[in-house]
């Protein structure tokens, strides 16, 4: 009996909270027929729900858009559908659950709402791809549960935080993708072929440590040339000391005899 007077009180003071809010006074102004009506008004809640689906349309379209123009897999209509469907979900969580004579639900509302955030993880899941020691999606697929996470907000009816949110995941995106190329100019490509059964990747890494350089985003195929064949090897040393590099790079001829050793950038 306590922990249910408890229970009680935290959810009435958590719905107060909400509706003292800007998101809680929109929604109970359409609830009750744009202000006109004292009780529930269907056609008013009607209308709410279809601003729910449409604005989160909106910003998922808006994030999208700015993946497709960056070429990426999951672009305009991927993110589309993502934020349609979370709300979706949102809105069945809160308006698809029964309730008993006393006026209180018969199961949590948001049961369904938390398997879609689990779900969405495997549609992401699929957008990373491991390409050698190179892991690409990474990005993409945080883009993906956000946009989910926006399409919540707007079948929650929390417009405002929906609204925010996309502005800082646009901003996360177009902006700061600006400071990830000034900070990878700091960096540099290297390419290393050498023969097929030399093992690179150990005396890369010991020779990075012993020299104290970051060696990072390795990857390696197989290239024939004439009748014989090569490891290439292309990797990223991430270091401002271009005294440093270069040591880096002495090392490397000398403990190789590579075939080619060239800075690609």
């Amino acid at each position: 009996m306590l922990f249910q007077t408890l229970a009680n009180t935290v959810t009435s003071a958590t719905q107060n909270i909400f509706e003292s809010t800007t998101d809680g006074l929109i929604i109970e102004w359409f609830n009750t027929g744009f202000g006109t009506q004292n009780e529930y008004c269907w056609w008013g809640n009607l209308i709410l729900i279809t601003l729910s689906l449409i604005l989160a349309t909106i910003y998922g379209g808006i994030i999208g858009y700015q993946r497709e123009i960056n070429g990426h897999a999951a672009g305009f209509r991927t993110h589309i559908l993502i934020a349609l469907g979370s709300a979706l979900i949102m809105i069945i969580s809160i308006y698809g659950y029964s309730f008993t004579g006393s006026g209180t639900t018969t199961r949590d509302s948001m049961r369904l709402a938390a398997a879609g955030v689990t779900g969405i993880g495997f549609l992401g899941a699929g957008s990373i791809i491991q390409n050698g020691f190179n892991i690409k999606g990474l990005t993409t697929a945080a883009s993906i549960w956000v946009t989910m996470a926006i399409g919540m907000c707007c079948g929650a009816g929390s417009f405002v935080v929906g609204t925010i949110g996309t502005i800082l995941a646009i901003l996360c995106l177009a902006t700061f993708r600006k400071l990830e190329v000034f900070a990878s100019k700091k960096n540099c490509n290297v390419l290393l072929v050498v023969q097929e059964d030399v093992p690179v990747l150990t005396n890369l890494l010991d020779i990075a440590n012993k020299l104290q350089v970051t060696v990072k985003d390795i990857s390696s195929n197989i290239v024939i040339r004439g009748d014989k064949k090569y490891l290439r090897v292309v990797f990223k040393i991430a270091s401002t000391d271009k005294n440093q590099v270069q040591n880096y790079l002495d090392e490397l001829n000398l403990t190789f005899k590579p075939t080619e050793l060239r800075v690609l950038s």
